[in-house]
């Protein structure tokens, strides 16, 4: 019947939800340009600190090291290029991953055994230090600190971006010093720190950028959500007839305000609206990421004025210093990364594309449609948005339509003059879904225009109890 609506129990189906999140990875793109980029800035920095160690004297660089050392500093190229062989339906793009990878690994294994050959033992385990370290992190420390769907993406994306600037260091500072090519080469070791502490700094901002852009509202969904802890006093103390608290968990996150739990022999209570980091966590930290990354335009500044910084801290060292020439070729880098930062409009993070709902809102029709249409007990998908596309939401814009269906809101129902008024309808969405929808949807489109305001901070999408009893 026509302006009939579904149960009120009605709830998104798998496909709906398949489509919502497919539609939401369309903004978050893979950063080629950027990971090449990085990837040639770093073989810059290596080739500079053979300048730095041997000048123009060709004869004396380790080109055995240099490309081993640059084929290790394009991993995160060669992990993309292994997912992709693990999910990509093109046979021909599966095979040519293939190949590169194999040319990868039988030029690694030829650089490094000629750099084993030479130095055996010590060779071997300056060699594997880096490798076993990448292993250990990737495959055991981050997957240990993945138990908080809450904050595992954030913390995961800080610690890879620290671990990669240690890496990036012990491979431009550690290795080339070990690896000379002659022994009676002489170096200048400060001014040897000097370069390995610039470009590990400017590695450290470099994968920040690219992280963001991988992550996109993630992050700021995270960040806004950790939230702060105050200890208390003993309960027992000071009331000995209230229940005792639960003990701190990842599965009950978040913890509203005023929420007191136990964590490690002690009492806490919640001071945010939301609250998901660790009670014991310094919460001067968690302040100072709270407010890095709270806001999107604040970490784009923040990262334009450390390049800006590191740019100007430069520019002493090229008056005063006879190797001028080597901190000149540094400031290239960094102005380059500037105007990209600064310049770039598809930044899923610094400069988001906006959703488009209504292509959304047509998707998901044509998606789920034939699905209800095989079962007649089903309510169609037309009923279920409310009749998107049909003119029942009129007065208002087509996101604002999608964004009212896909967070279960009521919209406004137009009747024809006459006709029975509809029963009124709302959807009951998954909470974890509900979430990452109305958070990615106030990242892009929320009233604070990325004025740092938690999800919290806004008005709640879904009903409360008390709502819709009195709605009922």
């Amino acid at each position: 019947m026509a302006g009939k609506r579904p149960p009120k129990d009605s709830t998104y189906s798998p496909v709906q939800i398949d489509s919502i999140l497919r539609h939401l990875q369309q903004t978050e793109s893979h950063d080629w340009l950027g990971e090449i980029t990085h990837c040639c800035t770093q073989v810059g920095y290596l080739l500079l600190q053979n300048y730095n160690i041997s000048r123009l004297n060709f004869y004396n660089y380790n080109f055995h090291l240099i490309i081993l050392t640059a084929l290790f500093f394009a991993q995160r190229i060669w992990i993309s290029l292994w997912r992709v062989t693990q999910f990509s339906d093109d046979h021909g793009l599966r095979f040519g991953c293939h190949i590169v990878l194999f040319m990868v690994l039988l030029d690694s294994l030829y650089c490094g055994m000629q750099l084993v050959m030479k130095d055996s033992i010590a060779g071997t385990l300056y060699l594997v230090t880096p490798l076993l370290s990448s292993l250990l992190f990737h495959l055991v420390y981050l997957r240990s600190n993945s138990s908080s769907v809450f904050t595992a993406e954030l913390f995961s994306m800080l610690s890879r971006c620290i671990y990669h600037s240690l890496e990036t260091a012990y491979c431009l500072g550690v290795l080339p010093l070990k690896f000379l090519q002659y022994e009676y080469i002489y170096f200048n070791a400060t001014r040897c720190i000097l370069l390995t502490t610039l470009m590990a700094v400017h590695s450290f901002i470099s994968v920040f950028c690219l992280e963001l852009h991988s992550l996109g509202s993630e992050v700021l969904q995270q960040s806004r959500m950790l939230g702060e802890w105050r200890c208390t006093p003993d309960l027992d103390r000071s009331k000995s007839n209230a229940p005792k608290p639960t003990e701190w968990t990842h599965d009950n996150c978040p913890y509203p305000r005023g929420a007191v739990v136990r964590c490690k022999g002690r009492y806490y209570e919640a001071m945010s609206t939301v609250n998901t980091c660790t009670p014991t966590s310094p919460q001067h930290c968690i302040q100072l990421i709270a407010y890095f990354l709270g806001d999107h335009q604040r970490t784009k500044t923040l990262v334009l004025l450390s390049l800006l910084l590191s740019t100007l801290l430069l520019i002493p060292m090229i008056l005063f210093s006879k190797q001028w020439s080597m901190y000149a070729a540094m400031i290239i880098p960094n102005c380059l990364h500037f105007l990209y930062v600064k310049y770039r409009r598809s930044h899923a993070y610094f400069n988001p594309a906006h959703l488009n709902l209504s292509q959304l809102q047509w998707d998901i029709s044509s998606n789920v449609a034939p699905q209800y249409k095989l079962n007649s007990n089903k309510p169609s998908l037309t009923s279920k948005l409310g009749t998107l596309g049909q003119g029942d939401w009129i007065g208002l814009e087509p996101s604002k339509k999608a964004t009212q269906a896909l967070l279960g809101e009521e919209p406004p129902i137009a009747v024809n003059p006459g006709a029975p008024s509809p029963e009124p309808f709302r959807l009951r969405p998954d909470p974890l879904f509900l979430s990452a929808v109305s958070t990615s949807t106030m990242f892009f489109f929320g009233p604070s225009g990325g004025s740092g305001r938690a999800p919290s901070d806004h008005p709640s999408s879904a009903p409360s109890n008390a709502e819709r009893s009195s709605r009922d």
